[in-house]
């Protein structure tokens, strides 16, 4: 059914991600600081996993249609099935990160028996889910995706010399098993049997795979960033115990353990300046944080019809204040300085909506507590080129928080707080939303009819992810730590 023209069609994709356009500044200091290894690829298995798969398909699948469709939907997928069938059915110990196990698990609960027959549904998006490792094998120069002796780009990728290396070392240990042998290649039904020797086999830990760990060793580190965020890694294991390390654990270590501002614990002088840049991306997820708290509550204050300026007031009168906000706001800064644990709480109480007259006031100390710490640092060298880091995505730099605040540190705490209503929320959420609304999706939190605004939907605060947690996981798999 047509739906008319498109300026007619209104319906579009909610998202609610990053809603204030200033989560992207984080993740694009990380992408500097570790490159290949993101929030999404935390397991080494599957950069070896595809680069084999690429070999196998060129060497021995026959198909000749060599397109990513093809690739994808007839190919590795198949093999990703079974090996995700193979590790259920094996019962092996580690599953952590294995993508594609809940429709497989299905497919198990019906068929507990066996045979099992391809399914092609168990995990929809491209690649099956391996998407995000497919870049890092180019990186590697496992894969070629562009031919530099003729200046163009390759149809489908070709493995280069230490893929097929690779490939060949990821076959040896495989090869013996009756799916590698009589299975892998036919469109058959596999016998349970036959996955449970196939998933004693292969693992996503590579627990055998010496070669292929040996070679993501070589090619994953000669990246000289992602080396010294590996160092810092290796560091930090070495000094605390990481063994049952969460995202906050990280926070703290990163954020506090090392800063001259922190507890100022010692640290390698080589790795100063990479513990300053990861203390840089902490801090920015602290900073969004304390805009989300007072962003959070805003929204909840327009469940009826308000204008910007009645929105901003009714937003700072409701607010359960233990400070005088006609106070300057030096007077205020003078306090702003916080330990792990009293951060953490500030935000985990405004993430559950506890407390929500508070949430205005914690918002603001917390952003206020990201100036302490970035303000005049005489530790910083080339790092300090991070604290630019937002003005040309349209964002929030720190270098705009700090000079910001000393503009306004000798105003009223309540002017400020009215700037950042203003600008860095209501004005930065309609630029973001409406970016996303010209590529055809609805971010828009809020309505604004004649100069009212009312409420859209419900706001939820949470942490972004850290690399390092992800790097430390393919360091264990690789018996780096």
């Amino acid at each position: 059914m047509k739906k008319g023209p498109l300026l007619n069609n209104n319906s579009r994709n909610f998202t609610t991600r990053d809603s204030l356009g200033i989560e992207s500044v984080a993740a694009s200091i990380s992408r500097d600081l570790c490159p290949i290894v993101n929030t999404v690829t935390p397991r080494a298995f599957y950069w070896a996993f595809m680069v084999w798969i690429y070999y196998d398909f060129y060497k021995y699948s026959g198909i000749e249609d060599h397109t990513v469709e093809v690739f994808d939907k007839t190919y590795l997928k198949r093999q990703d099935y079974f090996f995700v069938l193979s590790q259920l059915l094996a019962e092996v110990s580690d599953q952590g990160n294995l993508v594609g196990k809940q429709n497989s698990q299905d497919d198990i609960k019906k068929n507990p028996d066996g045979p099992y027959v391809f399914n092609p549904e168990y995990f929809v998006s491209r690649y099956g889910g391996m998407q995000y490792y497919n870049a890092g094998c180019l990186t590697m120069d496992y894969i070629r995706d562009f031919d530099v002796e003729n200046n163009k780009r390759y149809p489908f990728p070709k493995l280069t010399p230490e893929g097929k290396k690779m490939a060949l070392d990821f076959q040896n240990c495989i090869k013996d098993t009756e799916y590698y042998k009589h299975y892998r290649l036919k469109d058959i039904p596999v016998p349970r049997d036959v996955l449970i020797e196939y998933g004693k086999t292969i693992n996503i830990g590579l627990n055998g795979f010496e070669n292929c760990k040996a070679s993501l060793r070589k090619h994953l580190f000669e990246n000289p960033m992602l080396k010294c965020s590996a160092d810092y890694v290796k560091f930090i294991f070495e000094h605390y115990d990481m063994s049952d390390a969460d995202l906050s654990t990280y926070r703290d270590i990163l954020f506090d353990a090392f800063s001259v501002r922190g507890r100022n614990e010692t640290i390698l002088p080589e790795l100063r300046e990479v513990a300053n840049g990861w203390e840089i991306v902490v801090g920015r997820q602290y900073f969004t944080s304390g805009l989300e708290a007072i962003w959070k509550y805003m929204l909840e204050q327009i469940k009826l019809p308000l204008t910007k300026q009645e929105w901003i007031k009714y937003s700072i009168d409701s607010t359960d204040w233990e400070i005088n906000i006609d106070d300057s706001l030096f007077t205020l800064l003078q306090k702003c300085n916080y330990d792990y644990k009293t951060r953490e709480t500030m935000i985990s109480d405004a993430s559950h909506y506890v407390n929500p007259s508070k949430m205005v006031e914690n918002g603001l100390k917390i952003i206020l507590s990201m100036y302490n710490r970035f303000a005049n640092r005489d530790d910083f060298g080339e790092e300090s080129a991070l604290l630019t880091k937002g003005n040309e995505t349209s964002s929030i730099s720190f270098e705009e928080l700090i000079n910001t605040v000393q503009k306004y540190k000798d105003k009223s705490i309540r002017d400020f707080i009215v700037f950042v209503m203003d600008n860095w929320l209501i004005e930065q959420h309609r630029r973001t939303a409406f970016e996303k609304l010209m590529q055809g999706r609805d971010g828009f939190y809020f309505e604004e009819i004649d100069g009212s605004y009312s409420y859209k939907s419900s706001f939820e605060i949470d942490f972004q992810g850290i690399r390092l947690y992800q790097l430390s996981q393919v360091m264990k798999d690789l018996n780096m730590l």
